[in-house]
């Protein structure tokens, strides 16, 4: 029985993100096995071994939804709001997609939430592989608006939130990965306390629409849209031992009261001793935590958002304007190979009317300019070493270069206003530049 469950988030301020849309997921692996080549077919998607789920919008009042597990769709309101969780669990041995609820149907006909697992591993020669996560596809079918000669429609798809997430005990718990959610006795899971993921998506990526020209009648062909950004996480997870008043966040209530030092007198939670009691004292508390061994607390920076936990249930709302089907492609990393690419993001909010134009001279290719708000792809590349250097226009500075980086194995490095990238064999690195006018 899938329950909702509320979520805990802590106090600390955690990176923001540019991401796009989202949706879920289920059923089996098409054109499965390794070593292909991946291309970019025509309607959008890459070719490869996959997992496919569509995500039919029905009228709930004519609709009547069989909840039965199973199968390779969900049904979701084809007007308003709806809400998907999906589970994955790292010690499952569940190598499809599979959809555990397939009904989010919003009240009275239903609880609105319907249920995906997606599984940790895949097979790969016959051998249950981690999947290294995936890339996530997106693309709008069917006939908009019941075949009606109306504007185009729509789908809003909102960013993942971390529900529930917990740990295998040590030693290992044998039932544990028969789990979908974490069970309520503590001795059968370890407990964590997860932030909020933050993220600040562009309106405009949020929305898949029906046609490429939204302002088009009738039938029209839409191309996928890669949405994996949707799927990561930044912020602390946290033991939940540490939740030392148990109100399921960490703050600074939870540092431990000492004599931290000179800078405050007496007894306080002062932890880095500069005489306030502040975010930078969590932040202070918990990198040391990381620090311990076992460690109890972990930050992560733009991760696969299943593998922060052994057990991560997410929550993902979407708002359909019309939208019959939307079809979904998921490909594990392990067995996908993009040629690798540079997405240059040009963040300039002081520029409210998108006139200013910001220079940048790339080492792998020519020069070119972006306004804000705009991007610029690369192209496929060959894994390697590429600087990217911002060219200020009169009147700005740099305020700081961000990464959004999924490969832990390469690491960026920023000076003045460079940006060095190094691309591991199909990686996507965004490399974000944030300018502000000039003091």
């Amino acid at each position: 029985m899938k329950k909702r469950i509320v979520l805990v988030v802590t106090a600390l301020t955690i990176v923001a993100l540019l991401v796009g849309a989202s949706a879920v997921m289920a059923a089996k692996p098409q054109n499965s096995g390794s070593g292909k080549d991946v291309i970019a077919l025509s309607n959008g998607f890459p070719s490869g071994q996959h997992f496919n789920l569509n995500i039919h919008g029905k009228d709930p009042e004519t609709f009547t939804c069989d909840a039965t597990p199973g199968g390779k769709s969900v049904f979701v309101a084809e007007y308003g709001a709806s809400t998907i969780q999906y589970v994955s669990n790292k010690k499952a041995s569940v190598y499809d997609l599979t959809v555990l609820d397939p009904c989010a149907m919003p009240e009275p006909y239903g609880d609105g939430v319907a249920k995906v697992q997606l599984p940790y591993k895949v097979m790969v020669d016959g051998t249950p592989t981690p999947a290294g996560g995936y890339y996530v596809f997106a693309r709008i079918l069917a006939k908009p608006n019941n075949g009606k000669l109306e504007p185009a429609s729509n789908i809003i798809l909102y960013p993942n939130t971390v529900v529930e997430a917990c740990n295998d005990t040590d030693p290992p718990n044998p039932g544990f990965g028969n789990y979908t959610e974490c069970p309520e006795d503590p001795e059968l899971m370890l407990g964590l306390v997860v932030g909020n993921n933050l993220y600040v998506p562009d309106p405009d990526e949020q929305v898949l629409r029906r046609f490429e020209d939204p302002t088009a009648k009738g039938k029209g062909k839409s191309k996928a849209v890669d949405i994996t950004r949707l799927f990561v996480y930044t912020g602390w997870v946290v033991d939940a031992t540490l939740d030392a008043n148990d109100d399921g966040i960490i703050d600074i209530n939870d540092v431990p009261v000492a004599d931290y030092g000179e800078a405050m007198a007496g007894e306080n939670r002062d932890y880095n001793n500069d005489g306030v009691e502040d975010e930078a004292d969590v932040e202070a508390w918990l990198t040391d935590m990381a620090a311990l061994d076992p460690a109890m607390a972990w930050y992560f920076a733009n991760e696969w958002i299943f593998n922060i936990a052994d057990l991560v249930i997410t929550e993902q709302g979407l708002i359909n304007d019309g939208t019959k089907l939307v079809q979904l492609r998921f490909y594990p990393v392990v067995t996908t190979t993009f040629g690798s690419h540079i997405v240059v993001v040009k963040d300039a909010p002081a520029d409210t009317l998108g006139e200013v134009a910001f220079g940048f001279d790339p080492s792998y290719g020519s020069d070119f300019s972006l306004k804000h708000g705009e991007t610029k792809d690369s192209g496929a590349l060959e894994a390697g070493t590429y600087t990217l250097t911002e060219i200020l226009p009169a009147g700005w500075d740099l305020g700081y270069i961000e990464f959004v980086d999924l490969d832990p194995s390469t690491t960026n490095v920023v000076t003045d206003e460079t940006a060095e990238i190094n691309l591991a064999p199909g990686e996507t690195v965004r490399v974000i530049f944030h300018n502000v006018p000039a003091s």
